[in-house]
């Protein structure tokens, strides 16, 4: 039986196939080419967007934001493999009318356009929300570490630096003693002292650039610096400490798409609650919102900010634990009552513990020393003269949070099944695991917005359809 044959290499034909019948009308390229027609660029900050009289003609930003959407959404962040797809890949062709910019070209247009790229992100967040995808009704906030471009071997902290500078003063004290013991043996091994003074004039250098990079880092009052990404830090993953940044999302419930995201340099979450379910609600223009995380966003200063901003926020507390001692089990504070009309304690023995002063701990309240010494349950309560308890300045933030989770402990399932969704997709089918390709800070927030604008585009033509997305934007 013969085999199915394909047509002739030099098979010619009277009417060519147009590039137009090669790509069918329900195809991605299609949207992307209709959504970006549809921005005003200028207004959303792009470079050239506004073509000049004079001078050589550049490419129009329309279509290298078209060429990056598309490669984004097909997992293509590197420009030399764009360029590779302008030459040979059908749906590039039509999309940019069959132009070919060089790798450099590519390159220059995402790192000259920024700001222009979180803007547009921006600008779709707003188009989701007029077409009914995102309600609003309940935001899940979530982070996860990304890695950067610099190497962990180009990072220092002060106790890194620390480290070597003994192990430098150790090798120089070695070969000093060489030395010594050189000019006061003259028989036996011959040492070769040039070798040695040459080895101990490269120590003394790197011990004295040692000390004068702590003292740098002294004054600019900093613990961490890489010497080639000086906005990355060394974050703790669950693949070890890695250099990177902290990415923010906040995530609408209806269909899981990106509301706002942010990229941090904080090591973890617990400062990231209010900012960001701040800047959701401004996303989304709501008097109120509510919002869930998990309980790596506890905090009590947090929850009253948020409170503050008429924000409902969901999420399971989490506070250290006093230490209890080695061997005696003491009264936790939870055995403490507190009186709110007189801001006072009372412990298990019925005396009152008042308030003395205010510390980096919280507001501390102490017993009487004449209570302690009388009560016949002391050795269950401390071991000192008498009982101090400290209570969080925003405890009553705390005790609310507490009650909202024991009335809605749905809410942490609910978390799980929208923000963990956007994250996946985001580091599996969008990065796949790799780090970022732009520098610093302000690189790494462009191709992060690139990646989700990337991704919502995705999530919205999942739950829409191609036509339907395309009647929309038309």
């Amino acid at each position: 039986m013969a085999y199915i044959q394909g047509q002739s290499r030099s098979q010619t034909s009277l009417f060519p196939v147009s590039l137009e019948e090669l790509i069918p009308e329900d195809h991605l390229v299609r949207v992307i080419d209709l959504y970006v027609a549809k921005l005003d660029l200028a207004r959303l900050g792009f470079d050239k967007a506004l073509p000049k009289s004079t001078g050589r003609p550049s490419y129009d930003p329309a279509d290298q934001l078209k060429l990056y959407l598309y490669g984004y959404f097909q997992r293509i962040r590197s420009s030399r493999r764009l360029e590779a797809e302008c030459q040979r890949n059908v749906e590039v062709m039509w999309l940019i009318n069959r132009l070919k910019p060089d790798f450099k070209t590519i390159a220059d247009f995402r790192k000259d356009n920024k700001a222009a790229f979180i803007a547009t992100c921006r600008a779709f967040v707003q188009f989701c929300r007029t077409a009914g995808l995102i309600t609003g009704e309940l935001v899940a906030i979530d982070g996860s570490k990304f890695q950067a471009v610099a190497s962990s071997r180009r990072h220092m902290n002060l106790k890194r630096l620390q480290h070597q500078e003994q192990k430098l003063e150790k090798r120089i004290a070695h070969y000093l003693a060489e030395l010594d013991e050189a000019d006061k043996t003259e028989a036996g091994e011959k040492i070769d002292r040039n070798a040695i003074k040459a080895t101990l004039a490269q120590l003394e250098v790197r011990h004295s650039n040692n000390l004068t990079c702590q003292a740098l880092m002294k004054s600019m009052e900093l613990e961490q610096f890489n010497t080639h990404e000086s906005d990355a830090r060394m974050l703790r993953t669950h693949k070890g400490p890695r250099v990177g940044y902290n990415v923010q999302t906040a995530v609408d419930a209806e269909n899981c798409m990106i509301v706002h995201h942010e990229v941090t340099q904080d090591s973890d979450d617990r400062k990231q609650l209010e900012p960001m379910a701040k800047a959701a609600k401004e996303q989304l223009s709501q008097d109120e919102l509510t919002v869930t995380a998990d309980a790596g966003y506890s905090n009590g200063k947090q929850f009253q900010a948020c409170e503050d901003e008429n924000i409902t926020a969901y999420v399971p507390v989490a506070r250290s634990l006093n230490s209890c001692g080695k061997e005696q089990i003491f009264f936790d504070r939870t055995a403490f009552a507190y009186d709110a009309s007189q801001d006072r304690y009372q412990c298990p023995a019925g005396k009152w513990l008042i308030f003395k002063q205010i510390s980096n701990k919280g507001r501390i309240y102490q017993a009487k020393v004449s209570d302690c010494a009388s009560c016949t349950i002391k050795a269950k309560c401390t071991d000192a003269k008498r009982r101090y308890i400290s209570r969080h300045l925003h405890e009553q933030a705390f005790e609310r949070m507490e009650q909202r989770m024991q009335a809605h402990p749905e809410m942490m399932v609910s978390r799980r099944s929208i923000v963990e969704h956007p994250f996946g997709n985001l580091k599996q089918w969008l990065f796949g695991n790799a780090r970022f390709l732009l520098r610093q800070l302000e690189g790494a927030r462009a191709e992060m917005a690139l990646a989700v604008n990337a991704y919502n585009l995705k999530r919205a033509i999942n739950v829409l359809g191609v036509r339907q997305m395309m009647a929309l934007m038309g």
